[in-house]
């Protein structure tokens, strides 16, 4: 059978592996700080157990006051790979573990008993293992199942190690040779580790192949849907929704060209940017939105009546074409042009919207750019641009937007 330091040597190699395997997962990708947190707590925990291990060899001091201490340390950085998953602070229970192990130490009962330290050191790692099951129960990465499986392992290791803390102080030992149940906290360790990698593992890999399905729909320079989830989205939309009208509005920066030509590209990426912020922030919750083209975005929006998608499509023009863009040194400003198409939820379908949108737009742009035109039936009607003075009162705004949607004609009740 392995003696017990040769079980601590193997131990110490299989988490130096993981330290060395996970550290080099992140020095590829360095956002990931999870991978960073995980090799810094598998480093920790191998050097600290590799210092116990050499007890007798080295120095007390650095064998039991430093090594267990290190390895406990490893209990903070796991439950800070846990958060970073999800983007959480590392939470200051996080610590305990050594603390714990320092606190106890400092009263010589217990620092010159070799059985009452092992019983602190198990009794500092079930406080570990239960910070880690407290921050898998509140991340919101995978799938609830998951999180509370990955929960109950840790809580089970915890439950363990203060068992095995009482049945060290209660028995007593002398050194690692007699131990009580060396061999079954050995067995627990190694089960529950297996266990929790290959649970986390998975979530990792469901985590990661969710990321790519977003990617895969997300357009990179703006971060909204691309033309493909845009799409997705509008089917989402149009099979879950009550309201009996589905509207999608198109927008195309005017001038785009030449903003690009006189500004350069960096000038027209940031107003890409900054149009898709603004829609965003003004797209109402039963909608979506996304880039469809260069420089044209379109939202699907369930109405009730079609002078909603119009006050929205206007509530967007007037925003994008009073803000102020700074690029380096220099500020710019853009207008849209929109186009908007309305039909039944039960019988519109994204490519006929998405045309009939299409033509409004064109002819907003053929009477001057910069307004809103919407297509009902086979007419299409611009509702009037703004006057030349200046609104100061959002309220005003939206009054005023109403009188010009009204002023365009019957077709919004159309």
């Amino acid at each position: 059978m392995i003696d017990v330091k040769t079980a601590f040597i193997l131990w110490v190699a299989q988490a130096g592996a993981l330290a060395v395997l996970l550290l080099g997962i992140w020095l590829q990708a360095r956002k990931e700080k999870h991978f960073l947190y995980f090799g810094i707590g598998f480093a920790l925990h191998a050097s600290g157990l590799a210092l116990v291990a050499l007890r007798g060899l080295i120095p007390d001091a650095l064998s039991i006051h430093l090594g267990n201490p290190v390895s406990l340390l490893a209990f903070a950085a796991w439950t800070a790979a846990v958060g970073a998953i999800d983007k959480k602070r590392v939470p200051f229970f996080a610590l305990t573990p050594p603390l714990v192990w320092i606190a106890a130490n400092l009263i010589p009962a217990i620092r010159d008993d070799f059985a009452f330290r092992v019983a602190t050191y198990n009794v500092a790692a079930g406080l570990g293992f239960a910070a880690l099951s407290f921050a898998a129960l509140t991340v919101r990465f995978s799938t609830v199942r998951y999180r509370a499986l990955l929960a109950s392992i840790w809580l089970a290791q915890s439950v363990c190690a203060f068992l095995f803390a009482a049945a060290a102080g209660f028995f007593g030992a002398d050194d690692f040779s007699n131990p009580p149940a060396t061999i079954w906290a050995g067995l627990a360790a190694v089960v529950g580790f297996i266990a929790s990698l290959v649970i986390l593992a998975k979530m990792l890999m469901d985590r990661s192949e969710e990321r790519l399905k977003l990617l895969a729909r997300t357009d990179s320079l703006t971060g909204v849907l691309n033309r493909r989830g845009f799409s997705a989205a509008f089917d989402a939309l149009t099979s879950t929704t009550t309201s009996p009208l589905i509207a999608v509005v198109l927008f195309d920066l005017d001038h785009f060209k030449h903003l690009n030509d006189r500004h350069g590209h960096a000038a027209g990426d940031a107003a890409l940017v900054e149009f898709a912020y603004l829609c965003g922030a003004l797209l109402p919750e039963t909608a979506a939105f996304g880039r469809t083209g260069g420089e044209e975005f379109a939202a699907v929006l369930t109405i009730g009546e079609p002078r909603d998608a119009a006050l929205f499509a206007e509530t967007v023009r007037l925003a994008i074409a009073e803000r102020k863009i700074r690029v380096g040194d220099q500020e710019i400003q853009i207008t849209t042009s929109v186009g908007i198409a309305v039909g039944p939820r039960e019988m519109s379908a994204l490519d006929g919207l998405m045309s009939r949108a299409d033509e409004a737009l064109y002819a907003a742009k053929k009477q001057g750019r910069n307004r809103t035109s919407l297509k009902a039936g086979d007419r299409i009607v611009t509702v009037p641009p703004t006057k030349t003075r200046t609104l100061d009162a959002e309220a005003d705004k939206q009054v005023a937007i109403l009188r010009r949607i009204a002023a365009a004609g019957a077709a919004f009740d159309d």
